[in-house]
């Protein structure tokens, strides 16, 4: 009689998944995924257990976490959510990878619970969760030159990025620093940055630079203090 009450109860236990949610919070990118647990059955759920591992593309753990019900009564449902951070001082310091590429996350969830306090129930699934580099394409064009007065020359940089992330806008200082195929600072600006999500980026740098210290070639160097990370140099060679 238990065995066969108890496998129409397990076909009459609904679990669905809302829209996942995604929000900033203290250096975290918070991706929270409502479920919720309808148990139309004959019996109680014990000790709900959902535990996620979130991959990148070459399978290193990016984040896990665990949601824990203790009891679902018959005939009851139970909302809730489980969440998935990601450390954006992690994600920086792989910067090559996230700030400048689009890429994927892989997400792997098991689910455990006790039915009846008599037989234990298994269950995976897994899906991928898309991640927009915030600086996408980062491109320097080459520098155009003007006359500034007799010994200095005004040296103008284009310069382009896409913010493909669909979680944060790119928003806060930028510093560029010019150096010479000497390897000497010959110029400096701080300018600001203001690319919302899913934007396009393009502003021109403008240097003034003393002739004597300015050589045909050499490297810009980029840094960056925004809201959500912080992270430079970016070398890019000009000439």
């Amino acid at each position: 009689m238990f065995s066969a009450t108890s496998v129409y109860s397990a076909m009459n236990v609904r679990i669905s998944f809302g829209e996942p949610q995604v929000f900033l919070s203290s250096g975290l990118v918070v991706i929270s995924i409502p479920l919720l647990i309808n148990n139309t059955g004959l019996y109680d759920l014990y000790e709900l257990n959902i535990t996620v591992n979130l991959v990148d593309y070459n399978g290193s753990l990016v984040s896990t976490s665990t949601t824990f019900v203790p009891l679902i009564s018959r005939g009851s449902s139970v909302e809730t959510a489980y969440n998935i951070s990601m450390n954006l001082d992690d994600i920086t310091s792989r910067a090559q990878i996230y700030l400048f590429n689009d890429t994927i996350f892989n997400m792997d969830a098991s689910m455990k619970l006790n039915f009846a306090r008599v037989v234990p129930l298994k269950g995976s699934m897994n899906t991928t969760i898309p991640w927009g580099a915030p600086l996408y394409n980062f491109s320097v064009g080459q520098p155009s030159y003007n006359d500034h007065n007799l010994t200095h020359r005004r040296v103008i940089i284009p310069l382009s990025f896409e913010n493909h992330s669909p979680y944060f806008g790119v928003d806060g200082m930028m510093l560029a620093e010019m150096y010479n195929d000497r390897g000497e600072v010959i110029a400096s600006r701080t300018s600001s940055l203001d690319a919302p999500s899913h934007s396009k980026y393009e502003d021109r740098i403008e240097l003034i630079v003393n002739d004597l210290k300015l050589t045909p070639s050499g490297e810009m160097h980029f840094y960056f203090e925004t809201s959500v990370f912080s992270f430079g140099p970016v070398v890019m060679p000009y000439g």
